[in-house]
């Protein structure tokens, strides 16, 4: 039999020593990254990421306004009233382009839902008037809001559309435009206004 001195390995002996520790550091880090990943994987579909404004009992931002009418009026002046609050501009072509199916909704529920579409400008309606021209609209334009109150409601883009409950408190938000009145969505409001 042949004998090494202590501490001694055969060659290899040590290529498969020094082998299996590479395999092992190598290994472990992508074992724990993949496991990682497989857990936020089963658990994400139980999360659900809420909008600033669909968080519970939280009163949406006020808002004052003037009516089409011209009568002045504010967001907790309609409290009981299921709103749909519709950020847009003249501008944004996709909120143009959105505003009939707005209209569609308004005359499905007409005792149900006000809609107001409220344009970001800070500009009087007269001024914008050549814009909107030909363009079937909602009832209820609002135009002239201060843009202090409408920076609380953090908008992202255009259009912006926030579904507020009879009791003031946002529960749905939308981003981006929609046919307002497809069955899809026409469903939707339905169960919103449950």
């Amino acid at each position: 039999m042949i004998s090494y001195g202590k501490g001694f390995q055969p060659a290899n002996t040590q290529k498969i020593s020094m082998s299996l520790q590479k395999k092992w550091v190598v290994g472990v880090p992508v074992l724990v990254i993949l496991s990682i990943f497989v857990f936020f994987t089963l658990v994400s579909s139980d999360i659900k990421i809420e909008s600033e404004f669909e968080k519970k009992d939280r009163m949406a931002p006020q808002l004052e306004f003037k009516l089409p009418d011209g009568s002045a009026s504010n967001l907790d002046s309609l409290r009981g009233s299921a709103l749909l609050l519709n950020f847009w501009a003249t501008w944004c072509n996709p909120c143009l382009e959105e505003m009939p199916s707005l209209r569609a909704l308004e005359e499905h529920f007409p005792s149900n839902l006000k809609v107001l579409a409220i344009n970001i400008q800070e500009t009087p309606r007269a001024e914008l008037e050549d814009k909107i021209q030909g363009i079937v609209l909602p009832r209820n334009l609002i135009f002239n809001v201060k843009r202090s109150q409408i920076a609380q409601y953090k908008l992202e883009g255009l259009p912006y559309s926030i579904f507020v409950n009879r009791e003031g408190i946002p529960v749905k938000t939308y981003e981006g435009p929609r046919n307002w009145d497809s069955p899809e969505i026409l469903k939707e409001i339905k169960e919103l206004l449950k």
